[in-house]
């Protein structure tokens, strides 16, 4: 028959050791003398060895039982160390939290947030899908991530939606061209050029060679492309213009491109944290939802 190691038991061992007698170790995990030997005996009987050498004075542990009361003292060190652990699942401060989120997403701000958040908390990890904003939706859906990034265009009805971020549009040029120097441009004038558009599926594909907000004709697309460095790269090149949010200082952008405000009252782009109202999120996905709004406001 397999012994059945019970914590009770084993802790009883342990003080047995420490203070020599089976009475004095029962006091000590609240057990009375006559409960503690006959646990004792049980644990003897299945594992066929004897545990205590007793005598009128007192007891001792044998060689054997002095083996399972160092073992029991590493038994008791890990399970200290899960209590641990589970304690910072319990509090937030351990845990895995799931992100989608679109390109915009990734470059407003995304990075930086998520180093200064793993820098206060280095129990959570921080896994991020970059998708469509369509794919974010669906994921936060699913349940396959515990929050999105998406455009604010993007929509689910059974999902909840919360302010994350705005950022004004612009027009990207190459130094030279002839709305270079303006101070601001309506989008139907920029539609006699050729745009560099992001491919379908971008939530910013409607600003770029497609349809604009109000205009009566769709610009000529001349390129697609998937990423913001290629559209750069594109229009540095100037193989044509762009519409993208406006830029933040660590996107690199190359020295000879012109960011020029559209003037058009549409001309934002805003981002929205997509959360799913009938999920419960673990203390970690709260922390960092905190994070973000706290970042939006």
């Amino acid at each position: 028959m397999n012994p059945r190691f019970d914590l009770l038991t084993l802790q009883l061992l342990r003080k047995v050791d420490e203070t020599g007698s089976v009475a004095r170790a029962a006091e000590t995990i609240h057990l009375t003398a006559s409960a503690a030997s006959k646990r004792i005996l049980e644990l003897e009987s299945q594992l066929g060895i004897a545990l205590l050498t007793r005598r009128p004075e007192g007891a001792r542990l044998t060689a054997a039982g002095q083996a399972v009361a160092r073992r029991t003292e590493r038994v008791l060190e890990q399970l200290q160390g899960l209590q641990q652990d589970l304690a910072g699942f319990a509090d937030g401060t351990s845990g895995t939290v799931r992100i989608a989120s679109n390109t915009s997403g990734m470059c407003a701000g995304l990075a930086d947030l998520m180093a200064r958040f793993s820098a206060q908390y280095p129990g959570i990890r921080i896994s991020v899908r970059e998708a469509t904003s369509a794919a974010v939706l669906e994921a936060v859906a699913n349940g396959s991530v515990d929050l999105g990034i998406a455009h604010a265009g993007a929509q689910a009805e059974h999902l909840q939606s919360l302010p994350y971020t705005r950022t004004p549009l612009v027009l990207a040029v190459p130094a030279g061209h002839e709305l270079a120097g303006r101070d601001a441009v309506f989008y139907e004038e920029t539609l006699r050029f050729p745009h560099i558009a992001r491919s379908a599926g971008s939530a910013l594909a409607q600003f770029s060679g497609q349809d604009g907000p109000g205009t009566p004709h769709p610009a000529a697309v001349s390129t697609q492309v998937t990423s913001f460095p290629a559209v750069f790269s594109l229009v540095s090149a100037g193989l044509g213009v762009a519409v993208v949010p406006a830029a933040p200082a660590d996107w690199h952008v190359p020295a000879n491109i012109r960011q020029v405000p559209l003037a058009d009252d549409w001309a934002s782009f805003e981002l929205r944290l997509v959360v799913d109202p009938g999920v419960v999120p673990t203390p970690a996905v709260s922390r960092l939802l905190e994070a973000l709004l706290s970042q939006a406001a």
